[in-house]
């Protein structure tokens, strides 16, 4: 039932006519949108298991939302204080004793753990004392260097074609930007004694073949000797399937890979991005409890607007289906709290028969007398059924789910207004602020004393680099895959502010251990007339509001929320936010010795 973004994007023809969507499509791709899943008939990667989620051998292992031998990681600040126990180690000057957590400005910032070779010796969890950090303990990692991949994607890649239309940041704009964001977090989180490396790593596929993308996977794995690659192929999930296999973590790769891409992986594929089975319970239980039963009065035919609300619900497929399982247990969640869809339409990402399906789609939902369309899917799709809807003279409300970055303004301008002045949802996206109020902007500026060179691309590349060294700092001086994940699941739940959306890793919100970061989303509506940059910094007309100022609720706790907050001019509502709200704020901390800021 949810969208399948691992079903290849097609080639866009003429590529001009989409550079406003490309621009919008970087953004997530950046991090390695991924495409085509491929099952496996053997997994040889290091300690896996056939089960999915579940790395055996006892101790060593991850299973569930925990990790078995807890005692080897590093020790936290705040368990030393409730323990009574923190003169025992050097916390050193830069672990804030308020908070717990070292000295970064930002609401993600981990928690302090002993200093390496501090004045004190270093113990871990159980109180073993480590004399040295146990030199090759991964692919990858020696007494000295974690070497990290930044995957740079080969000329015919999505994200090379956006480079060449002046919508994202060159090449060799990123690889310096990476550098410097490594630069940045080397300073400030704990490495035990290793400098991470990061080679670039110039891909040779396409970004949709998976042959290509398991071969500049081999490379990554066996000639660069790599511990993580930071992104991927924009659309072949073979490339993090092949990493995994051999032992190798992507970060960073599968912002929209389905939840048994993470499970199948484990413990060595990360995301920024809430899955799509994660994304869609929480979006339908929320349309359950505030929409269903009540009349569509969003809808554009003034003749239904006071009808209940008959919904339909349009949504990606693959061929062979992919999503068949879902669709049936979503179907029979909903149905036992008295909501069903009166039909159900799946549609295949084609962009050569994409009108012709569009047209098909809004027959039967014209036919169906649906009042209300939700749809779960790719912006190309919607763009192609708002432009059908108005052809046929059907005006619905718009239901979005905020799958693949329809909930992005620069990719509401693309479709048909008449209808999209009709549309509102959820958006799993930060309330968007000026760039310059960006988590990554402020970050760089605190550490460097000036502003970025990579405008464009520094917000999708930060937090594959944050979630890194969060690994490497919660892991310990012992750094594996292994310790890698029993890190990321002690690191606490961070954010939930209307910019900072709630992040956590496997904590129990959902079914399966969790192994990606948002857990939360916003409600928005389409304001045809509001006038303002898009995510590009594009000025024109018709932008996302976000209601109550941006504020989040859960996937898995759907809050009512008023039909009367939507589609109101109110300052309640704003389709940028011009300050920081104060949930969202940190320390103003002093940036680190040695930072070319430091001082000034």
């Amino acid at each position: 039932m949810s969208v399948d973004a691992t079903r290849p994007w097609p080639k866009l023809s003429p590529v001009q006519r989409f550079g406003p969507l490309l621009a919008v499509v970087v953004l997530v791709v950046g991090a390695g949108t991924v495409a085509t899943v491929k099952g496996r008939s053997a997994d040889s990667r290091p300690g896996a298991s056939t089960s999915g989620g579940t790395t055996p051998g006892g101790k060593d292992g991850v299973e569930g939302d925990h990790y078995e031998d807890a005692s080897q990681l590093a020790p936290l600040y705040s368990e030393a204080k409730e323990a009574g126990t923190l003169d025992d180690a050097d916390w050193g000057d830069r672990c804030d004793p308020d908070t717990g957590r070292i000295m970064l400005p930002s609401v993600y910032a981990p928690p302090c753990v002993p200093k390496w070779g501090g004045s004190k010796p270093w113990t871990d969890r159980s109180g073993k004392v480590h004399a040295d950090n146990g030199g090759a303990t991964a692919p990858g990692v020696t007494s000295d260097e974690i070497v990290v991949a930044y995957y740079v994607p080969g000329p015919a890649d999505l994200l090379t074609t956006a480079e060449a239309l002046g919508i994202y940041d060159s090449a060799d704009m990123r690889i310096k930007a990476t550098q410097e964001l490594i630069d940045l977090a080397q300073a400030n989180y704990e490495t035990y004694g290793r400098k991470v490396v990061v080679k670039p790593y110039r891909a040779s596929g396409d970004g949709v073949n998976s042959a290509q993308a398991r071969a500049d996977a081999r490379k990554v794995a066996e000639d660069m000797h790599a511990f993580a690659s930071i992104g991927g192929p924009t659309q072949a999930i073979a490339y993090q399937d092949e990493l995994a296999r051999r032992g190798v973590l992507c970060v960073g790769c599968g912002a929209a890979a389905p939840d048994r891409t993470y499970q199948e992986n484990a413990p060595y594929t990360w995301g920024i991005f809430a899955t799509p089975n994660q994304i869609v319970q929480g979006v339908l239980d929320f349309g359950v409890k505030n929409l269903m039963g009540k009349p569509a009065r969003f809808a554009g035919d003034p003749a239904v607007r006071a009808e209940k609300r008959v919904t339909g619900i349009v949504h990606y497929e693959q061929d062979p289906p992919l999503y068949g399982d879902l669709t049936a247990k979503l179907t029979a969640r909903y149905k036992k709290l008295g909501a069903e869809s009166k039909v159900t339409i799946s549609y295949l990402l084609d962009q050569a028969t994409l009108p012709r399906q569009a047209q098909g789609i809004v027959s039967r939902l014209k036919q169906a007398k649906i009042t209300s369309v939700v749809f779960i899917g790719d912006p190309l799709m919607l763009i192609q059924l708002t432009a059908a809807a108005t052809k046929q003279n059907y005006f619905p409300e718009w239901q979005i789910t905020g799958t693949v970055l329809t909930d992005a303004t620069a990719t509401g301008r693309l479709m048909d207004q008449k209808q999209w002045v009709h549309a509102f949802g959820a958006s799993a996206l930060a309330a968007r602020s000026t760039p310059e109020l960006g988590e990554a902007w402020r970050l760089y500026k605190w550490f460097y004393g000036k502003d970025p060179a990579a405008r464009k691309s520094l917000p999708v590349l930060q937090p594959p680099v944050q979630l890194l060294f969060n690994g490497i700092h919660l892991a310990g001086p012992d750094l594996n895959a292994q310790t890698f994940a029993g890190g990321m699941f002690r690191y606490p739940k961070s954010g939930g502010g209307p910019t900072t959306p709630q992040i956590s890793y496997g904590h129990g919100l959902f079914d399966t251990t969790d192994y990606v970061g948002v857990d939360d989303i916003t409600l928005v509506w389409w304001d045809g007339e509001l006038e303002g940059p898009d995510e590009q910094g594009t000025e024109g007309k018709g932008m996302w509001r976000y209601v109550e100022r941006g504020k989040r609720m859960l996937l898995g706790e759907a809050r009512e929320v008023s039909d009367d907050a939507l589609f109101v001019d109110s300052p309640d509502s704003p389709g940028i936010l011009k300050e920081i709200p104060a949930s969202d704020r940190t320390k103003d901390y002093p940036p680190p010795k040695g930072a070319p800021a430091a001082g000034n």
